[in-house]
């Protein structure tokens, strides 16, 4: 555990006092409750084979997190995963094939967990981040 003293507006103070009292938590608890919420997550929690890549985004812009955030996975790249996937299914896939379909789930997931970090980070950051329904708009 470290120590720190913090300075705190009375009225921040009020209200963490009254939000401590209503969760039935001490003030400290809730403190540092709320230090730890408002941080980007924690890549321990990830895979340890993306945590290098997730870690950069850390060192881009707002900009370049926008697009990293609206990227996706190339059309041929999704058609060739349904296919390997459907063929798996019916357990006709060759040892390459296999191979093939476990790289293509990890470039999936690596593209999936851009963009959630990359959203996470935005909106940590400050922006509004857009509803499902406004993305599958952009779409």
């Amino acid at each position: 555990m470290q120590t720190i003293t913090l300075s705190l507006p009375e009225k921040v103070y009020r209200g963490l006092q009254y939000a401590s009292e209503s969760a039935g938590k001490s003030i400290q608890e809730l403190a540092a409750q709320s230090v730890r919420e408002s941080f980007p997550p924690l890549l321990d929690v990830i895979p340890v084979r993306f945590r290098d890549d997730l870690s950069k985004l850390k060192k881009l812009s707002d900009d370049e997190l926008w697009v990293v955030a609206r990227s996706k996975v190339e059309e041929k790249s999704q058609t060739r995963l349904r296919r390997l996937l459907n063929k798996n299914k019916r357990g006709q896939l060759t040892d390459r094939e296999r191979e093939v379909l476990m790289e293509s789930l990890d470039h999936a997931d690596l593209v999936m967990l851009r963009k959630a970090y990359a959203f996470l980070l935005l909106k940590w950051r400050g922006h509004r981040i857009p509803t499902l329904a406004e993305l599958e708009s952009e779409a």
